[in-house]
C-alpha cells in the first residue's frame, strides 16, 4: 500500500479522523491508528534516505510528488492533525521547510512532483493550494513559527492571483481553491480570506454546469466537489 492520501495510509488516516470527529473520539480506535502513524513516518524516513535536507519523502508510481494529493503535502497534512513526540513533529516541520524551499522563485508556485520545471498547476492535487492549506495548519501546529505562517499567506496570494481556474471538482477545480482561503480564514481571521472564499464559491455557483465534466458528479473532478465549500 502506497502512503498518499488519495489512495494510501494518508487516506485511511484521514477518513478516520473523520469517523472520529462526528461518532466519538474513539469510534477508530488509537490503537489501530498509532501503527498506522508510526508506518507512514518510517516509510518516508526510509524514503528520505537519499535526499538531503528532507527528514520524509515518499514516492508514488515512482515519482516524488510535492502535492496535496499523492504527495507530501497531503501526507504532512494528516500527520499535523495528531498529536505527534517531539522527534516526529520535528521531521514534519523539517520536510515542510524542504517544501518550502521547492518554490519557484518568480511565481511563488510550487512544483507538482521533485524537478519538475513547469509552473502551471495551481490546485489542491498539485501547487499552491494544497501548500497552503497545509501550511495554515502547520502554522496553527507549530505557532511560534512565524516563517510558516508567512508560506501559508504567500501561498494564499498565488492561489488568488491564479488560481480561478475552469475545472469543477475538489481536486482539480475552483472548489479546491476555495478551501485555502477557508484555511488562511481560520489561521489568521482576516476577512480578507472569508471575502475571497466567497467571491470563488460564487463563481463555482454561476459557472459549475458549464464547466461540469465528464467526471459528472464526482467528488474529486465533478459537481460533488463543488458543494463542499458551499457546505
Amino acid at each position: 500500500m502506497s502512503y498518499d492520501l488519495l489512495y494510501g495510509r494518508a487516506g485511511f488516516l484521514w477518513g478516520a479522523l473523520f469517523v472520529n470527529k462526528h461518532l466519538g473520539d474513539d469510534a477508530v480506535p488509537k490503537d489501530i491508528l498509532m501503527p498506522i502513524i508510526d508506518a507512514v513516518l518510517a516509510g518516508g524516513r526510509a524514503g528520505a534516505s537519499d535526499v538531503e535536507d528532507c527528514p520524509l519523502m515518499y514516492r508514488w508510481h515512482g515519482t516524488r510528488y510535492l502535492g496535496a494529493a499523492n504527495g507530501l503535502a497531503g501526507i504532512l497534512h494528516v500527520l499535523l492533525h495528531f498529536p505527534l513526540p517531539r522527534e516526529d513533529a520535528e521531521d514534519v516541520k523539517g520536510t515542510l521547510r524542504y517544501l518550502m524551499s521547492k518554490r519557484f522563485p518568480h511565481s511563488g508556485n510550487y512544483p507538482s512532483s521533485e524537478g519538475n520545471p513547469r509552473d502551471k498547476l495551481v490546485q489542491w492535487g498539485h501547487g499552491a493550494t494544497g501548500m497552503a492549506i497545509t501550511l495554515s495548519k502547520a502554522a496553527q501546529v507549530f505557532p511560534n513559527d512565524r516563517e510558516l505562517r508567512d508560506a501559508a499567506i504567500e501561498a494564499g496570494e498565488v492561489v488568488w492571483k491564479s488560481g480561478l481556474v475552469k475545472k469543477v471538482g475538489l481536486a482539480d477545480g475552483v472548489s479546491g481553491n476555495a478551501y485555502a482561503f477557508l484555511s488562511l480564514y481560520r489561521l489568521t481571521k482576516e476577512s480578507i480570506y472569508e471575502e475571497r472564499a466567497k467571491s470563488f464559491a460564487s463563481f463555482m455557483y454561476d459557472n459549475a454546469k458549464s464547466l461540469a465534466s465528464a467526471n459528472g458528479y464526482s467528488l474529486s473532478q465533478g459537481l460533488a466537489g463543488d458543494s463542499m465549500p458551499l457546505v
